[in-house]
């Protein structure tokens, strides 16, 4: 499981405040990093790690290209204020680390969220972070079908699945179930943003022979630690905030 980190935010003025959901403002929702522009430089956009923000009430969260990260945010002059952030530590190949580095830097100095057309805007001094609006998760194409296994995805490294079919299924009453090749496991899911959550999962008791163990870390990290998923006619893609992939075909 993934290990909080805590970034403290040093507030301009008094550091009190009195939490205000974010849709007071009009900038609830998920967030896609468009451009970053600080005084040290801009902050890198990487189509294969993006930078995502979601709004939700007094919580802020996100992937910064690498890791996730999450926080709240208070009432602040002419829009809002982020109060502390979090994130998982986890280590990415290059130029991902770089990407993250710059935009937790730039969002530590933060100090106003505010809406400026179709863009969400979070400044502060000597940075800008413009994001486009972020489709939410193609749910509704993803639930009540059983996707089997095809490949898994370590880095640039790709393999085939060892053992019997590892299979998910994610039900539209919240629940879901599947198999890593080697254990089962259910629990229930949820929608925060970009990501669908297991808030709860269960595995069996089956102890895993050592050419199947690793597979079953793979599966049972994405799916517990949370995964973005994207679906491309049968083929449905999820990757966790470490870069872990795997890659499923809808069954017939």
């Amino acid at each position: 499981m993934q290990i909080l980190v805590v970034v403290a935010l040093t507030a301009c003025g008094s550091t009190g405040g009195t939490p205000s959901p974010s849709a007071n403002l009009d900038v609830e929702g998920s967030w896609q990093l468009a451009s970053g522009r600080t005084d040290a430089g801009d902050v890198p956009i990487l189509d294969d790690h993006r930078i995502t923000l979601t709004l939700e009430g007094t919580q802020i969260g996100g992937r910064a290209a690498c890791n996730s990260y999450g926080g709240r945010v208070v009432a602040g002059s002419g829009g809002l204020r982020l109060d502390s952030l979090s994130q998982t530590e986890m280590a990415c190949e290059e130029p991902a680390m770089a990407a993250e580095f710059a935009y937790m830097t730039a969002l530590g100095l933060v100090r106003e969220i505010v809406r400026d057309g179709e863009e969400l805007v979070a400044r502060g001094e000597g940075v800008e972070l413009r994001f486009a609006s972020l489709p939410p998760p193609p749910t509704a194409e993803l639930v009540d079908t059983t996707w089997v296994l095809e490949t898994v995805f370590v880095g640039d490294v790709a393999s085939a699945p060892l053992g019997e079919p590892a299979t998910l299924e994610l039900r539209s009453d919240g629940m879901f179930k599947g198999s890593t090749g080697c254990r089962t496991f259910d629990g229930a899911w949820i929608q925060r943003g970009e990501q669908i959550l297991a808030p709860t999962m269960g595995m069996n008791g089956v102890e895993c022979p050592a050419d199947l163990g690793q597979q079953d870390t793979h599966v049972v990290s994405v799916i517990g630690d949370g995964f973005v998923p994207t679906i491309d006619a049968d083929l449905l893609t999820l990757i966790d905030p470490g870069g872990v992939g795997l890659a499923y075909r809808a069954q017939d």
